[in-house]
């Protein structure tokens, strides 16, 4: 059978038996939420209406007078607005909400529930050098980034020119050659592929003002082939916003793709005029079937980075050359001066003010003497400062300040908002720190556009705004599932009260939130909930028409299939759609044989590498049974003993801090205390001590991160938590400290001894203890994917901002307790090597079953308790199940040992969704339905066929 067909076949008939017995529960179940009595505008431009509206599952599934009983929670909305969720079209950067989701706040007080991100700059592609700070260089690897972190609102992204040009080209001011352009459509090609909506430019900025127009098509074009448009910041937006214009319609028509133009804008009184000719020149270009459309925000005052008011050719030299000479070259400062004084003909941002310094506001003063003037003029910096608004102008590029020039006007903002291609944006988008954002619009467009523009100068209707709002906008960014109110729809919803909506937010103090949002529904979950934000990340990357689904990482599979076990790849598939985990290794035995071994996703994202049954994961945790098994051979060879006291075997010199004194409990330990974590530690009453690399380090007296000994050695300094064998409390440092007795009693190194005497005699040839960085990834090992960031304990980059699963803390000290790396296959043979106790080349029969008893004093002997580096679960019937799993940032595997002596392994590559916080559980309990399901195992052994 065609493997591709049998992995789509298979998937399929999954679920369609998933959504059969969904649709089953539906008549039995209430549904998720009503909304009741509110004052529907749905989005599409049609007179509001009065009606209730039934979601589940994410979506509308009932508009109409509905009963309350039919939710298992209703909203009363008799009196407010309900409306589509609004689309912010330019939303920057998705980033801050990967690293803290509460940075949505500012959106979802607005009613923003999906943001369209990218404006030349985008957070993809990368540089190599970026997978040591960032975690990811393709868009393919962000996206999966961004799912799994689950998000208060939804994305949609384009790829960035600007970002493409600096990675092929850097800064300089020339045309890229054909080997250059080939490169950088090969970056928008795998963008559009992993499901961005297009290109985005920014014209405006060094070094993308150096592109000329034929660079821009051929890169647009690459995207109009995957069904992408072309998003941009005009080349300029007041002398030749005119000739701005036909140059992005030019565009469109050369690369065949629709144009939408970002914050349209006629900047400067001497241009302000053209407003009308920009907007026939667009209506035209519709007219002739061509789709242009455009977004504002309703602000007279615009933003940008003030080193945007000095012509674009001084950055040909370089942005940080540049700045370090205007420090000291005062010709060049003179000369930038009467540029900006006297010229024309490029986007001058100083002459659209009028040459007014008291009409260029500072938002963001940056680094530098001027902080506390946020919210000022430069005029009103340089009198309060006593110096010519000359210096203080260079002063503030030098420190990266952020500004807004006024250089519209209300009456050209009334004609734009009229227009039917017109939607809305902040310009800013999430902000993760009050820092992040200086201009009002970010905390307040959209409140503005419907309290100012609608309710109180009435410039459009309330359905008129919410179409813009929501389905227009929804159309330019391809997200033609959501943006109106319909049955079957998505259910981005949202509720306001329009009388009372506000913006809060002014220049002077632009991080204040806007009131009158009371709730906010993404994809069916309430995200703002009277108000209040909920924590909920029900939102998602929205990919774009180039996105392929057969090459998502949950259609991905490889190893050999059976019709026997097709439920057990249903069930794992189900689990990575859902839960967006990158890639999975499942291997699993019976009766000794092999029966199931199978990879799922990607190995590594960026290459598309997929993961194969014998790809290399991170054990964590399961490494902590391998331990255990060499700690009893010692005892079986008569070299330890169960009661040994730890520190009669080893010798270490406590660190004592100040007036700390020994605890002497510690020489009570014995080797079964540290097997059962009994020893004393208590990680959740202190720390866990593997996880203080840094601090032990700097007791230590040694470069950090601190090693196994001088952990060991802080540890000594410090009391217990607890008497030892008082009580279980998990401890990693309790194998760690196995692992020295056992180098101290065998003379040998920890790995080496393990490999020798308990890996090589099954046959798991591929194992091996891991490495902290991605440098030192091995052969066949996977990549590991968390949304988190952490900082570096390593002493070269020390604090940095590294990703969580490489390089914020360090796998070596691990070694005993979760450095362990292996395939599933390799793991397989580890756990089936105790199939036949009498047989095992590993241990004898005594000492397996030693390891799997709970002592005869444990309470309640059908709990679950630790025994010698294996969890025990006894039933009523004393049939035991026997297990470990491990977890670590980007690591969550399983290995267990059924009643029926089915053995169980599942390893990913990822530990945590927005939606769960150990995804092991998950695949692990669908897996088991799974094999309840199978009625006879393959009658293969494929251990006979595994390298």
């Amino acid at each position: 059978m065609n493997g591709n067909l049998f992995r789509a076949t298979s998937f399929a008939s999954f679920s369609l038996m998933l959504l059969t017995s969904i649709s089953s529960q539906l008549a039995a179940e209430p549904a998720d939420l009503l909304l009741r009595g509110g004052r529907v505008v749905d989005g599409t431009g049609a007179p509001w209406y009065q009606a209730d509206i039934l979601i589940d599952d994410g979506k509308i599934i009932e508009i109409g007078h509905i009963q309350p009983e039919a939710a298992k929670r209703v909203i009363e909305a008799e009196g407010l607005v309900v409306a589509p969720g609004f689309i912010d079209m330019m939303g920057q950067s998705a980033t801050p909400l990967l690293e803290n989701p509460n940075s949505g706040i500012n959106l979802l007080t607005q009613g923003i529930t999906t943001i369209n991100c990218g404006e030349g700059a985008s957070e993809a592609p990368l540089g190599e050098e970026s997978l040591e700070t960032r975690g990811w260089t393709t868009m393919a690897e962000y996206f999966q980034l961004l799912d799994m972190k689950g998000l208060p609102v939804n994305v949609v992204q384009t790829v960035g020119h600007t970002q493409i040009r600096r990675l092929v080209l850097g800064e300089v001011d020339r045309r890229p050659n054909e080997e250059e352009l080939a490169q950088m459509k090969a970056y928008v090609d795998e963008a559009m592929d992993a499901g961005a909506i297009g290109l985005s430019t920014a014209l405006i900025y060094p070094p993308a003002t150096y592109a000329p127009t034929k660079e821009i098509a051929a890169l647009a074009a690459v995207a109009g082939k995957h069904g992408g448009r072309y998003y941009t910041h005009m080349r300029n937006e007041g002398d030749m916003l005119l000739e701005a214009i036909d140059e992005a319609i030019a565009i469109g028509d050369e690369g065949n793709v629709p144009v939408h133009i970002f914050h349209l804008k006629a900047a400067g009184r001497q241009n302000w005029g053209k407003m009308q000719l920009a907007i026939a020149r667009i209506q035209a270009a519709r007219a002739a079937g061509k789709e242009v459309t455009a977004d504002i925000y309703p602000y007279i005052n615009n933003g940008l980075g003030i080193a945007a008011l000095i012509h674009p050719r001084h950055f040909a030299m370089g942005r940080e050359t540049l700045y370090q000479k205007l420090k000291t070259d005062q010709a060049l400062r003179e000369e930038i001066k009467q540029e900006m004084l006297t010229t024309d003909g490029w986007e001058n941002w100083f002459r659209h003010v009028g040459h007014d310094w008291t009409k260029v506001i500072v938002g963001t003063p940056g680094k530098g003497a001027y902080s506390e003037f946020a919210g000022s003029s430069i005029a009103a910096i340089a009198q309060q400062q006593g110096e010519d608004p000359w210096d203080t102008f260079f002063n503030l590029v030098d420190s990266g300040a952020f500004v807004m020039p006024q250089s519209m006007t209300d009456a050209n903002l009334i004609v734009k908002m009229q227009q039917d291609f017109i939607s809305f944006c902040t310009d800013v988008g999430p902000v993760h720190d009050r820092g992040g954002a200086s201009h009002p619009r970010g905390f307040g467009a959209f409140p503005r556009m419907l309290s100012r523009y609608v309710r109180d100068l009435g410039v459009i209707s309330l359905e008129q705004a919410v179409a813009k709002a929501s389905a227009a906008a929804a159309n330019h960014v391809m997200a033609y599932d959501r943006g109106r109110i319909s049955e079957g729809l998505a259910a981005d919803i949202i509720v306001f009260d329009f009388e009372n909506l506000t913006e809060n937010a002014t220049f002077a103090q632009p991080h204040e939130l806007s009131t009158g949002m009371k709730f906010v529904i993404v994809n069916g979950e309430v995200v703002l909930d009277d108000g209040k934000f909920t924590g909920a990340r029900p939102g998602r990357v929205l990919r774009g028409p180039g996105y392929q689904k057969a090459k998502a990482p949950y259609a991905i599979v490889t190893g050999k299939g059976f019709e026997e076990t097709k439920a057990i790849d249903a069930a794992v598939q189900s689990a990575m759609q859902e839960f967006a985990i990158p890639g999975a290794a499942i291997a699993i035995t019976h009766q000794g044989r092999l029966v199931y071994a199978r990879g799922f996703g990607y190995a590594d994202i960026g290459a598309r590498q997929p993961v194969e049954p014998d790809s290399l994961f991170r054990l964590a945790s399961i490494s902590k049974p391998i331990t255990a098994v060499a700690i009893m051979q010692l005892i079986e060879q008569g070299k330890l003993s169960l009661d040994d006291k730890v520190f009669e075997i080893l010798e270490y010199e406590p660190i004592l801090e100040g007036e700390a004194k020994f605890d002497l409990r510690l020489n009570e330990i014995t080797i079964r205390h540290l097997l059962q974590h009994r020893g004393g530690w208590d990680r959740d009453k202190s720390f866990d001590a593997m996880f203080r690399s840094v601090d032990f380090a700097n007791l230590a007296q040694m470069p950090p991160p601190a090693d196994c000994d001088a952990i060991i050695r802080v540890m000594l300094g410090k009391p217990l938590d607890f008497s030892p064998g008082e009580r279980y409390a998990y401890s990693n440092l309790g194998y760690c400290i196995l692992g020295r007795v056992i180098e101290k009693l065998t003379g040998e190194p920890y790995e080496q001894y393990v490999l020798d005497h308990v890996l090589r005699p099954i046959g798991a040839e591929g194992m091996r203890l891991g490495a902290t960085h991605l440098s030192g990834r091995a052969e066949g090992e996977v990549r590991y994917y968390d949304p988190g960031f952490g900082r570096s304990v390593f002493a070269e980059t020390l604090g940095q901002k590294v990703p969580n699963a490489y390089g914020a803390w360090y796998l070596e000290s691990m070694d005993a307790h979760g450095a362990w790396i292996s395939s599933a296959i390799d793991l397989a043979k580890f756990g089936a090597a105790f199939d036949e106790p009498e047989n095992c080349p590993i241990l004898s029969a005594a000492s397996i079953e030693l390891m799997h008893t709970p002592a005869p004093n444990e309470k309640n002997a059908t709990a679950r308790h630790y025994v010698a580096g294996w969890s025990v679960s006894t039933d009523n019937n004393g049939l035991k199940s026997i297990g470990h799993n491990g977890s670590l940032p980007g690591t969550n595997t399983l290995l267990a040992r059924r009643s029926d002596g089915t053995n169980i392994v599942i390893l990913l590559n990822a530990r945590t969704s927005g939606k769960n916080n150990q995804l092991i559980g998950i695949v692990n309990n669908r897996v088991k339905a799974a094999i309840d399901s199978i009625q006879a195992w393959p009658d293969t052994n494929l251990f006979e066929s595994a390298p």
